[in-house]
C-alpha cells in the first residue's frame, strides 16, 4: 500500500489570520462529527491537520495542510477535495483566497511542497510510522484482535497454545466474513531492528547523491579538462589539490559551527500559560495527539546546510537503524514531517503520535536525543549543543518548556482510528499473522502472548534547609491532620502569620521533635503573599494552572464523579491557597498544636476551608495499611545524600536529589527548572543566586565548584532552592464495592481451570484465598506487602506461617524475573506505577529512564469523617517537576489504555475504568480477564503546591 504524505502551503493576508483560525475552530479539534463521519466513511485518510502560520511584520500568513493518506498523490487530492469540499471551500473563503479558475484538486496540487535534504530541495523530512498499512486494514485487524480476545476469554481451557489457536481458527473459518484473516499480508512493522552498520553502503551512496555530487562533479570536470588540455600527471595533481581544498572547506565549516555553538544562547522563557491552556484543551481526547510547532532558524547559510544534514541523518536512522514503524527506538509516532516554510526562516514540525504530550517528549529526551538535537539545534533558543548532534535534547528540563514555547494550538485535526495506538497496530498485525501462518507450538505460544502480555522478549545537600517532609512521611509522628487554607486578602497580614509560624516549621532531620508543621502554597496563595505575576510565571505551567483546570483534570482522569465540579475542595469557590500538615507523637499534642494554629488563623482572617484528620500510624513493627487492606508505602525512591540506605536492594530505586529537591542535579545531570526572582526583588539577600548548572558548565576541580548555598551578589535569585512541589489528592475509597467485587468475581471464576487451584489452599491466616489472589493480581502485591514476582502463589506471611511479612520485598525487576506478566500482570497497580526494567525490553538504560518519573509518596489514610461515609487516602507526593513526574505517571502509566500493549485497560484499582474496567491476567492456559470493575476510588479534592525551602519561606515572610 502506497502512502502519500502531502504538505500544502498557501499564503494569504496576515490580517485575516484570526478569522481563518476562528473558522478552523468551528471545524474543530477534535473534529466535528459531520466532517469526521465523512472522512471515516471514505477510509483513506490516516491523519489530517490544517494550521495557520502567522506572518512576521508585513509578511504573509500561511495555511498549512498536512495529509497522511492511502494512495498516490493525485488520487489523494481528488478524494480529499470530494469528501471535505465544503470545509475547504469555506476555509479559502475565510482567507479570501481565490482558486484562480482551477478546480479544488488542481489548486491543492499547485500548492503542494515536496521536501528533501538535497541542495535544491525544500528542506524537510517525512516519516511514515505505519508502512504498508492501509486504514481499512488497521481497523479490521483491531476488530479481529478484539473478537479473538473474546473467544479466548469465553472458551473452555486449552491443552496447549496450539490447541487455543486451532479453536480460534475453527470459529473464524466458520464465519464467511472473517476468511480474510487467513490471508497473510506484508507486515513490515513486525520486522526486527535493522543493523545500521549493514546500511553503511547505502548511507554512503545517499551521502553522495544528496550532498557530495557537486564537489565530485567539479573535480571530475576539472580533471577531464586538464587531461585533455595538459597531461594525466597534471590531472592527478589537480584532483589531489581539489580534494585537499574540499577537506579544508569542510574543516572550516566545522570550525565555524563550533564557534557558533559556543556563542549560542539557550531560551530560558517558560511557555505562556494561556497558550499552553489552548493547546492542552485540544489534547487527550483520543489515544493520539497532534503536535504543531514553529521554530525560528538561526541566521546564516551554514545553519541552512546543517539543518539539511540533521534531517538527512534522521532519515538514515529511520531507514537503516530502526525497526520499521520506529524512529530510532521510539515507536509511538504514526506520521511526522518537518518542512522549512519556503521563503521564510520558519521550521515547521507536525507529528501525529500516541499517548499524552509528556510521554512523547520524554521518549525523545531519553531514547533518541541525538536526532532531535541534530535538527532543532539549528533553531533559536534550543538547549546548548555540541558538534550539531550532542547534548541539546538531553537537557530535558530546558527542552520541555522550550518545546511548549514552539507549539501552537492544532485547530483542525482528524485521526482515522482514534483509539488504536502504534503498539496495538503492531500487536494486531501479529495476531493476524499468527492466525494465517503459525504452525508450531512455539509459534502458537508467541501468538498467545499477544493477549495480555508482551512478546518475550552530586553536590552536598544543604540538609538543614530542606523541608523535613523530603525525608519521608514522618511515620514517627503517628498522628496528623491536613488543613486546607484560604489566606486573607491582606498581604501584610499573611506575611505576619508566616513569620509567626516559621519557628514551628520542620526542616532537615526532626528525630527529636514531638511535633512538626509543614506549609506549602498554591499559585493563588503565593500571590496573596505578594509574588507578582511576573514572578509567578517563572513557576511551571502545571503549577500555575493547577489540577482543577479542565484540561489538566481530564488528562488526570478526573471526570464523572471525580470531576472538579464535584470536589469538596480545590475547585472554584473552594480554592486552597495553602495546605498545612500538622504532625505529632500523640493525640493531645496534636490537638493542642492544631488549636494554636487555628487561633492564629482567626487573628489574621485566614480560613480553614477543609480539614482531614489522618488515621493514626500503627506502632512498629506493624505496617501502615491503606483502606483496601494492603500494606502501603513499600516502594519509594531513595534520594542520594538524604536519609539512610536500608540495604543493597535500594540500588534499583536510587535517584539523584534533583529528582525531588530543586537546586541540585537530577538523574540526567542537569539542574531542574526552578522559579526565580530578580536580584533587586531580594534586597535583604535572603535567597541564593541561581547556581551554574554543573552539566552545562563543567569545572576542572571540585575546589572550583561554586557552593550552591552561598548567595552571589548579582544575577537572578533561586526561589525554588531546597524546595519541592507537593501534589495533594483527596481519594475516597469504596471498600464495600472493592470487597463486593472480589467476592462476586471469586464466585464467577472459582472453578476456572486457569486458576492455580493447587496453590490456593486455605490456611489459618488466609481465610479467602481466591479473593486474596484476585486482589493481589489487581495490585501486584499481596495484602501483607509481599510481591507477586517473588511470591506468585501465596503471600510471604502465609508461606512463613506468620501474621504479616516482616519486610515486604522490593528489590525485584519485572523484566528480569517476570517478562511475560505470568506472575504480576502488566495492568497491575504496582507494575503501572513503577515499571522498573520492563517498559522497553532489553534497553540497558531502562531503570534510569523509569526513575526519571519517580515520585516520593508521603500520604496517609483517613477514616470516615466530615459527613463522608467512606475511608480514604490523602495521597501526597513530592517531585521536582509535576508534569514529568506525577502527571506523567498518572496519565501515561496509570491511565494508559495501551500500557505495555494492553487493549483498552486502565489501572485496575485507581484507574476510573468504570463498568468497562478490566484486568488481563496471563496464565499458562491462556489469558483470564477480570471484568465489570467499578470506580473504587473517587477524587474529592486536588491541588498543586510549592513546598518552599527554609530561605524561600523566610523570603516570602519578609
Amino acid at each position: 500500500m502506497i502512502h502519500s504524505m502531502l504538505t500544502v502551503v498557501i499564503p494569504f493576508d496576515n490580517a485575516l489570520a484570526g478569522a481563518v483560525e476562528d473558522y478552523l475552530d468551528g471545524i474543530g479539534n477534535p473534529v466535528r462529527a459531520a466532517t469526521r463521519d465523512r472522512l471515516d466513511e471514505a477510509e483513506f485518510m490516516h491523519f489530517m491537520s490544517i494550521n495557520v502560520i502567522h506572518g512576521d511584520a508585513d509578511a504573509s500568513a500561511y495555511i498549512v495542510m498536512e495529509i497522511s493518506a492511502d494512495g498516490a498523490e493525485p488520487s489523494v487530492f481528488e478524494r480529499t477535495a470530494q469528501v471535505i469540499h465544503a470545509e475547504l471551500t469555506g476555509l479559502f473563503a475565510s482567507a479570501c483566497i481565490s482558486l484562480g479558475g482551477a478546480s479544488l484538486p488542481e489548486f491543492l496540487v499547485r500548492h503542494q511542497d515536496d521536501v528533501g535534504q538535497g541542495w535544491f530541495s525544500t528542506p524537510g523530512l517525512n516519516f511514515d510510522g505505519s508502512p504498508e498499512m492501509a486504514v481499512p486494514r488497521i481497523r479490521r485487524e483491531a476488530q479481529l484482535a478484539t473478537l479473538v480476545a473474546t473467544m479466548l476469554d469465553t472458551a473452555p481451557p486449552f491443552t496447549s497454545a496450539l490447541d487455543a489457536l486451532a479453536r480460534v481458527r475453527s470459529k473464524l473459518w466458520a464465519d464467511e466474513a472473517m476468511k480474510w484473516a487467513f490471508v497473510a499480508e506484508p507486515a513490515p512493522c513486525l520486522e526486527g531492528k535493522r543493523n545500521l552498520i549493514l546500511g553503511v553502503p547505502q548511507i554512503l551512496v545517499s551521502m553522495v547523491e544528496v550532498f557530495l555530487w557537486p564537489f565530485l562533479l567539479l573535480a571530475a570536470v576539472a580533471c577531464a579538462l586538464v587531461w585533455w588540455l595538459a597531461s594525466a600527471k597534471v590531472a592527478v595533481w589537480l584532483t589531489l589539490l581539489i580534494v585537499v581544498a574540499e577537506i579544508a572547506l569542510a574543516a572550516a565549516a566545522y570550525y565555524a559551527l563550533r564557534q557558533k555553538e559556543k556563542t549560542d544562547v539557550a531560551e530560558a522563557a517558560l511557555p505562556a500559560p494561556g497558550v499552553t491552556a489552548e493547546i492542552m484543551k485540544r489534547e487527550n481526547y483520543t489515544a493520539h495527539n497532534h503536535l504543531a510547532a514553529v521554530s525560528v532558524m538561526k541566521p546564516g547559510r551554514l545553519r541552512r546546510f546543517t539543518l539539511r544534514l540533521g534531517l538527512w541523518a534522521a532519515a538514515q536512522i529511520a531507514a537503516y537503524g530502526s525497526r520499521p514503524s520506529f524512529l530510532g527506538d521510539t515507536g509511538m509516532i504514526h506520521f511526522a514531517r518537518w518542512i522549512l516554510l519556503p521563503g521564510t526562516n520558519k521550521l515547521l514540525f507536525f507529528s501525529n503520535f500516541d499517548a499524552p504530550w509528556e510521554s512523547y517528549i520524554q521518549d525523545f529526551i531519553q531514547i533518541a536525543p541525538n536526532g532531535v538535537t541534530g535538527i532543532w539545534s539549528n533553531t533559536v533558543g534550543f538547549p546548548l549543543t555540541e558538534n550539531l548532534f550532542s547534548k541539546g535534547a538531553v537537557d530535558g528540563d530546558r527542552l520541555i518548556p522550550w518545546t511548549r514555547c514552539q507549539q501552537y494550538p492544532s485547530r483542525f485535526w482528524y485521526t482515522a482510528y482514534s483509539e488504536i495506538t502504534q503498539d496495538r497496530i503492531r500487536t494486531n498485525a501479529a495476531i493476524r499473522q499468527g492466525i494465517a501462518l503459525a504452525s508450531t507450538e512455539a509459534d502458537a505460544e508467541d501468538w498467545l502472548s499477544c493477549f495480555g502480555s508482551m512478546p518475550r522478549p552530586a553536590p552536598t545537600i544543604v540538609y538543614s534547609e530542606v523541608p523535613t517532609l523530603v525525608l519521608g512521611g514522618l511515620r514517627r509522628l503517628r498522628f496528623g491532620r491536613c488543613l486546607l487554607l484560604k489566606l486573607c486578602s491582606d498581604t501584610g497580614a499573611n506575611k505576619d502569620w508566616l513569620r509567626r509560624i516559621d519557628p514551628h516549621i520542620g526542616y532537615g532531620d526532626t528525630l527529636l521533635a514531638r511535633s512538626v508543621v509543614v506549609v506549602a502554597f498554591s499559585a493563588s496563595g503565593l500571590r496573596k503573599l505578594g509574588l507578582t505575576d511576573r514572578q509567578i510565571t517563572t513557576f511551571p505551567v502545571s503549577f500555575q494552572q493547577g489540577s482543577a483546570a479542565d484540561w489538566r483534570a481530564r488528562a488526570m482522569g478526573d471526570v464523572g464523579a471525580s470531576a472538579p465540579e464535584n470536589w469538596i475542595w480545590g475547585t472554584s469557590g473552594h480554592e486552597a491557597d495553602a495546605v498545612m500538615l500538622v504532625y505529632a507523637v500523640d493525640e493531645p499534642i496534636l490537638s493542642t498544636l492544631a488549636a494554636s494554629r487555628t487561633e492564629e488563623f482567626a487573628e489574621v482572617g485566614i480560613k480553614v476551608t477543609y480539614q482531614i484528620e489522618f488515621e493514626p500510624v500503627p506502632e512498629r513493627p506493624l505496617q501502615v495499611v491503606e483502606p483496601f487492606g494492603f500494606v502501603d508505602g513499600v516502594s519509594d525512591p531513595v534520594i542520594r545524600g538524604i536519609g539512610r540506605w536500608a540495604s543493597d536492594e535500594d540500588s534499583n530505586h536510587l535517584v539523584e536529589a534533583g529528582e525531588i529537591v530543586l537546586g541540585y542535579p537530577d538523574n540526567s545531570g542537569f539542574l531542574p527548572a526552578s522559579p526565580t526572582i530578580a536580584a533587586g526583588d531580594d534586597p535583604l539577600n535572603i535567597l541564593p543566586a541561581v547556581a551554574p548548572d554543573p552539566a552545562r558548565e563543567p569545572l576542572d576541580t571540585a575546589a572550583q565548584r561554586p557552593d550552591f548555598a552561598v548567595p552571589q551578589p548579582t544575577g537572578p535569585r533561586d526561589l525554588g532552592f531546597n524546595g519541592s512541589f507537593l501534589v495533594v489528592r483527596h481519594l475516597e475509597q469504596d471498600t464495600d464495592a472493592f470487597t463486593g467485587y472480589l467476592n462476586d468475581t471469586a464466585a464467577q471464576i472459582g472453578a476456572d481451570p486457569r486458576l492455580p487451584s493447587k496453590e490456593l489452599v486455605p490456611a489459618d491466616n488466609w481465610k479467602t484465598p481466591i479473593q486474596d489472589w484476585i486482589a493481589a493480581k489487581m495490585v501486584g502485591r499481596w495484602y501483607d506487602g509481599s510481591s507477586l514476582v517473588r511470591h506468585p502463589h501465596r503471600p510471604a506471611s502465609v508461606r512463613a506461617g506468620k501474621e504479616a511479612a516482616e519486610r515486604p520485598d522490593n528489590d525485584f525487576l519485572f523484566g528480569a524475573e517476570d517478562p511475560t506478566g505470568l506472575r504480576c500482570p502488566f495492568g497491575a497497580h504496582i507494575r503501572r506505577a513503577n515499571p522498573r526494567d520492563n517498559l522497553i525490553p532489553n534497553l540497558p538504560q531502562q531503570l534510569a529512564i523509569i526513575n526519571r518519573h519517580r515520585i516520593l509518596r508521603v500520604g496517609r489514610p483517613y477514616k470516615p469523617q466530615n459527613g463522608l461515609s467512606k475511608p480514604g487516602l490523602v495521597f501526597m507526593c513530592l517531585n521536582a517537576d509535576i508534569e514529568r513526574q506525577f502527571e506523567f505517571l498518572q496519565q501515561i502509566w496509570i491511565l494508559g489504555r495501551s500500557f505495555q500493549a494492553l487493549e483498552n485497560e486502565v489501572d485496575a484499582v485507581i484507574g476510573h475504568g468504570g463498568a468497562s474496567g478490566m484486568l488481563t491476567i496471563p496464565t499458562v492456559k491462556g489469558p483470564l480477564r477480570l471484568k465489570g470493575m467499578k470506580d473504587f476510588v473517587t477524587v474529592r479534592g486536588s491541588g498543586y503546591f510549592f513546598l518552599p525551602g527554609q530561605r524561600a519561606l523566610r523570603f516570602l515572610a519578609q
